[in-house]
């Protein structure tokens, strides 16, 4: 009698595996046969079909890359581009280095129909009104939405082709691009870091030799190398710093070289003061024991050293010493 028990438990075993087994193996079959039928239907352009089969197959599989982004471009032809773009932002979540999917998601934000200009500063300045307050987010971690950021894009574009040396399209491109690789996919950091290098070869290549580059410079040089840490890119950080030295040097190198000062950098301290329309600075080098005195750019000379107080108090001591001494 055990033995019948035990045989009949094994058997209800054995048919409960098979059937777990045979259910994988149909679902498998199922998700797949309806992504393969959502594919036919799509190149004999039935897309109404094609939309059900792959729609069924993400039923089936939420995770199936494959079906979401093949769904996007059945939206992309039918011209339902916001559905489009849920599909292939889908595709990135799942899988962030899918190439495709980026690329269609980048072209599916091209518009600039919000304004009718031949002015850069006009599509600069819309393309800021869009993603908000750049400085309450981009500095303080409180970003808009990816549509937003992205729907920027192509203002600050084409402030940048209608006035290819305006550094702000740039910039406020690559601080966009740098938000959108921390918010969807890093493939972005590669859009940013070119944007980045692009207002620093521009300013570098204008103004060479300048004590006034504008913020945007600086900007770019301080978030490149934030996003080279980020990406674990540790030599081209170094590098870009060790370049980011020798361009704040370079003016006031070149400026202590017309009076025949050689070896000189960027100071270690510089202090500004203004009298009678000059502007007088004293610019400092402690490792050098000198301190210049420049005055409208133009360097005076070497300051004279303020005497120490052990200098004084000896030189006091001499005076009073002196008079003790004569008749």
């Amino acid at each position: 009698m055990k033995n019948i028990f035990h045989k009949t438990s094994l058997s209800l075993v054995v048919i409960l595996l098979i059937s777990i087994l045979g259910s994988a193996i149909i679902y498998a079959q199922d998700y797949q046969t309806y992504y393969k039928n959502g594919y036919e239907y799509f190149i004999q352009e039935k897309y109404d079909m094609s939309e059900q089969h792959y729609k069924k197959a993400i039923e089936l599989n939420p995770d199936f890359e494959n079906a979401h982004y093949w769904l996007g471009k059945v939206y992309k032809q039918t011209g339902a581009y916001d559905q489009a773009i849920k599909q292939w932002k889908e595709v990135l979540r799942i899988n962030p280095g899918n190439q495709y999917a980026f690329r269609n998601l980048i072209a599916s934000f091209m518009s600039t129909s919000r304004v009718q200009s031949d002015k850069a500063n006009d599509y600069l300045d819309e393309g800021i009104k869009i993603i908000g307050s750049p400085e309450e987010y981009l500095f303080k971690g409180s970003a808009p939405s990816v549509d937003s950021l992205l729907g920027a894009i192509p203002y600050f574009r084409r402030a940048a082709s209608i006035e290819p040396n305006l550094l702000e399209a740039f910039y406020w491109m690559s601080e966009t691009y740098r938000v959108l690789g921390e918010k969807s996919t890093r493939q972005f950091n590669s859009l940013a870091i070119k944007s980045y290098i692009k207002v620093i070869d521009l300013e570098e290549v204008a103004n060479p030799i300048s004590f006034d580059h504008p913020s945007a410079y600086w900007r770019s040089y301080m978030q490149l190398i934030k996003v080279y840490r980020f990406l674990g890119l540790k030599d081209k950080e170094e590098k870009l710093w060790l370049q980011l030295e020798k361009a704040k040097s370079l003016p006031y190198k070149q400026v202590l070289e017309r009076k025949g000062y050689f070896g000189f950098g960027y100071p270690s301290r510089i202090e500004v003061n203004f009298k009678d329309g000059d502007k007088i600075e004293n610019w400092s080098y402690p490792e050098k024991d000198v301190v210049f005195t420049v005055i409208n750019g133009e360097v005076e000379g070497e300051k004279e050293k303020e005497p120490e107080q052990s200098e004084i108090e000896i030189k006091i001591e001499e005076i009073i010493l002196e008079e003790k001494i004569q008749p």
